[in-house]
């Protein structure tokens, strides 16, 4: 049973006097129900969760999974900052995913028949809470897969309640091809809500803007910049490798290049492997092998296809959907990093290499440069020369240790420091105000924009 979700920061007696912060999780616990290891948005949800939780703020995350409402706190306290676990716990609060029926399976039947009907019970005595004026709704994810949540959002604006969304990016209505379904439509809806949007830089802050004149939406747009962490959750900075997972083992001894991504096609795999193998033919045995961690994703088929093929060859190895832990040991134990992404409302490998202490080559387009500051090096992910030029640059021992030595004594953002700048953010309220938050960022933004090349708000064509 799991403890009270009270035990959280501030006393019941105290939170129950305060106006109630709800935070939608939704998509993180569709995400959970099909897969066992986080990926980008959930991880941040959750670490903003957590963060939340902790805070002494009336902070109640939920799910509307199926429908039904849940509280999550409890889930939280119980795995104990696991994120792992965490996914685990919310996986087993949906029994017997993905079951069908079956007369030759009398047993596991007639226990998914009693799983369904206790599932049907719960959304039955489910009861969505009265939103008030009083009341913040707090989407951070995927509100664009749940129905249940967009209602949920209409009705807060509806009441006057003070909703705020995480806008992470708005790929599906500038970038469509990069995505794998049409979400256009549930961005549209989202944008033309009252709501305050918190975006993850400078440039996102603009993109937001000009989608919404764009679309007809009157009057200001009210948004506030919160960048995201560095920290890698569960890590010290600068940590060393601890003791690989089973299949990690036969990487143990190896000098590597670490690529951390869904491969998908805005993550630009293709050319990467492309320019690998000139790599690989100029350096011989002597390049490190790369080491590719992320999930099956969309439009690369090509990609995955060499993936397979480079499976016996060693010179790319494919770590399919690490955990976390897993993600821990790669950045730890890499050489360097590899982000060729096309296009990023952050870039969280970006910063969770630099936590790690390690040098990042990284795409110089959308908000990466943010995120890397000057401890990467940069290229054009549309250009191979400039993409190579960036991977021998530190592959060069004298370089890589200048740009390690940079990034251990430079200043990094933890989840603390993004919960703080996000609950000034919310409590906000949609006024015109820029809190003290968004000036120290704009500055940041305008010393990185200053020290690098132009960064248009679009990608190049």
């Amino acid at each position: 049973m799991p403890p009270s979700p009270h035990s959280f920061g501030a006393t019941a007696r105290e939170k129950s006097a305060s106006p109630k912060i709800y935070l939608d999780l939704t998509d993180v616990v569709t995400h959970a129900i099909w897969h066992s290891t986080s990926a980008g948005i959930p991880r941040v949800q959750l670490e903003i969760a957590a963060t939340l939780l902790r805070s002494g703020k009336n902070v109640v995350p939920y799910s509307l999974y199926n429908n039904t409402w849940r509280t999550l706190a409890p889930y939280f306290e119980q795995s104990n900052g696991d994120g792992d676990l965490l996914l685990r716990l919310f996986q087993q609060s949906v029994p017997f995913r993905g079951v069908r029926p079956s007369l030759r399976r009398p047993i596991e039947t007639a226990r998914l028949l009693q799983a369904r009907l206790g599932a049907l019970t719960e959304r039955l005595r489910s009861r969505t809470p009265a939103l008030t004026a009083e009341s913040t709704v707090f989407v951070g994810g995927a509100f664009w897969i749940s129905p249940p949540a967009m209602a949920l959002c209409k009705r807060a604006a509806a009441v006057g309640a003070n909703l705020v969304v995480l806008m992470h990016d708005l790929i599906p209505l500038i970038f469509p091809e990069f995505t794998g379904h049409d979400f256009s439509s549930q961005y549209r809806e989202i944008l033309n809500l009252p709501a305050h949007f918190i975006v993850t830089t400078e440039h996102n802050r603009a993109v937001l803007k000009n989608v919404r004149k764009d679309l007809g939406v009157r009057g200001e747009t009210s948004a506030s910049v919160v960048p995201l962490a560095h920290e890698f959750p569960g890590a010290a900075r600068n940590a060393p490798p601890a003791l690989p997972t089973a299949r990690l083992q036969s990487l143990q001894n190896l000098d590597f290049v670490l690529c951390v991504g869904t491969v998908e096609v805005r993550k630009n795999h293709a050319m990467l492997f492309s320019i690998w193998d000139e790599l690989a033919a100029e350096h011989g045995i002597s390049l490190p092998p790369l080491v590719v961690a992320g999930r099956r994703g969309w439009k690369a088929d090509a990609a995955l296809r060499r993936l397979d093929e480079f499976f016996e060859s060693g010179r790319i190895i494919f770590v399919e959907a690490p955990s976390d832990e897993e993600l821990r040991w790669l950045y730890s134990a890499c050489q360097f990093t590899i982000f060729p992404s096309f296009y990023e409302g952050w870039g969280l490998p970006v910063g969770e290499s630099l936590w790690f202490g390690k040098p990042c080559a990284a795409s110089d387009t959308s908000s990466i440069p943010h995120v890397g500051g000057d401890l990467c090096t940069y290229f054009s992910p549309y250009h191979a020369t400039t993409i190579k030029d960036a991977i021998k640059a530190l592959l060069n021992p004298d370089m890589y240790h200048a740009y390690s030595d940079r990034i251990r004594r430079a200043p990094l953002r933890t989840w603390a420091d993004v919960a703080s700048d996000l609950g000034s953010a919310i409590m906000q309220r949609r006024s015109d105000s820029v809190p003290d938050c968004d000036q120290r960022h704009a500055a940041k933004s305008a010393e990185i924009d200053a020290a690098l090349p132009p960064i248009g708000l679009y990608a190049e064509t």
